[in-house]
């Protein structure tokens, strides 16, 4: 059986690899990053329930203080408002937190080759590219050369969405033989119980869902 590891959020993105790994067979070996987001710890209520979901390795967590500590990012807890709108708006981009994946990767990197998988994955998108800088397809090329020189080419990176839009990602995760349980999923930015539908990250989900002409299964503020 092959092995992956991936970070996994609890974010439609995640839970989508999460399935598309789960139906190719493969043991996964999931990592949450507590970083200090001011909805990590809803993301992590997600993680947890779509791991057991899909009989995962025991979800991980790794506590990366720091992050919130020293980086600036309204994302992070004791910044600034998360921004409400379309998530293409110019101020989507406060929502940016500095080397993020970069952190995340190099840690899934270690994971990997501690555990004996030569695969990596993470959750980019064809809708991330304008705004996180991180998550364009010249950073993915970039890193994947730099996991295989650092790991004699036993491990590499792996973007199963990276070419889908939300709305393709959501046809993927409902075409598999165990279709993805999006109810566990959460997208919301707020730092609330029930998702704000107002924030960029939630009005792209909803436009996603409208889009495939299905309902959105989560619950959201009245």
């Amino acid at each position: 059986m092959q092995k992956v590891v991936m970070g996994l959020s609890g974010g439609m993105d995640s839970a989508t690899v999460l399935g598309y790994y789960y139906d190719k067979k493969y043991q996964i070996y999931p990592l949450f990053f507590n970083y200090g987001s001011k909805h990590n710890q809803y993301e992590f209520k997600s993680a947890l329930k779509l791991s057991e979901y899909f009989h995962t390795d025991p979800l991980k967590i790794i506590n990366l203080d720091f992050i919130g500590n020293l980086f600036k990012s309204n994302l992070l807890q004791g910044q600034g408002e998360i921004p409400e709108g379309h998530y293409n708006d110019d101020n989507m981009s406060l929502t940016v937190v500095p080397g993020r994946n970069s952190i995340f990767i190099s840690i899934m990197v270690g994971y990997a080759e501690s555990v004996g998988a030569d695969t990596i994955a993470v959750g980019t998108h064809m809708g991330d590219h304008s705004i996180y800088p991180d998550c364009r397809p010249i950073f993915i090329s970039a890193m994947n050369t730099a996991i295989q020189a650092s790991t004699e080419e036993k491990v590499h990176i792996e973007t199963p969405i990276q070419h889908f839009d939300k709305s393709g990602i959501l046809k993927m995760g409902y075409s598999f033989d165990i279709p993805v349980p999006y109810e566990l999923s959460r997208t919301c930015y707020k730092d609330q119980e029930f998702s704000c539908g107002k924030c960029g990250s939630c009005r792209e989900r909803l436009e996603a869902f409208e889009i495939i002409g299905r309902t959105d299964p989560i619950k959201y503020q009245e």
